[in-house]
């Protein structure tokens, strides 16, 4: 019994040292074979790469190659803020740095409705909403508005109480950034 006791510990340990001995050698040659340099790649929007330039809000919510419907849309949604129609689908409010971005969008891309989006958008970045009952009818019949269905129909435009009112009821949240 001793005999088969001596066996099994000289075997262990004959073991125990060459696995010392092979780990020895796996784990130095990893160290000395040359770690390969990691490629760079430097991504650019309009000659600035991205990691030096802050990509704001509206620039992530409304990339370069945002699609015509979606400007169409927004624009439609946006107006609801500033007209009275007895059907409204679609809360956007309105912000400069929005209305901006959508102006820059439009001028980068060549959406079949430019000539009516684009001086919606200029009229707007100026503060001018005189028109934004002709804006809003004009988006509206495009995406299909009937008078005969529930009239979204623009008639006037709201006194300043009516939009605040309006902006306290469909606008309070700003999901994307947690103001309110």
């Amino acid at each position: 019994m001793k005999r088969k006791t001596k066996s099994a510990i000289v075997i262990i340990a004959v073991l125990v040292t060459f696995g010392g001995i092979f780990g020895y050698f796996k784990f130095t040659e990893q160290k000395e074979k040359p770690t390969p340099e990691k490629a760079t790649v430097t991504v650019e929007n309009d000659g600035v790469a991205l990691e030096d330039k802050k990509i704001t809000k509206e620039e992530l919510l409304y990339p370069d190659n945002l699609v015509e419907s979606k400007v169409n849309e927004i624009i439609h949604s946006m107006s609801h803020q500033k007209v009275e129609a007895s059907v409204k689908w679609g809360h956007e409010q309105i912000t400069q740095e929005k209305i901006d971005r959508l102006l820059a969008v439009c001028k980068m891309n060549d959406y079949k409705f430019n000539e009516l989006y684009i001086p919606i958008l200029e009229r707007w970045s100026k503060g001018d909403f005189s028109h934004a009952v002709e804006d809003h009818n004009a988006i509206w019949e495009m995406q299909g508005g009937e008078d005969s269905r529930n009239s979204g129909r623009a008639t006037r435009l709201m006194t300043p109480a009516e939009e605040k009112a309006y902006i306290e009821n469909n606008l309070k949240f700003d999901l994307y950034d947690g103001t309110h």
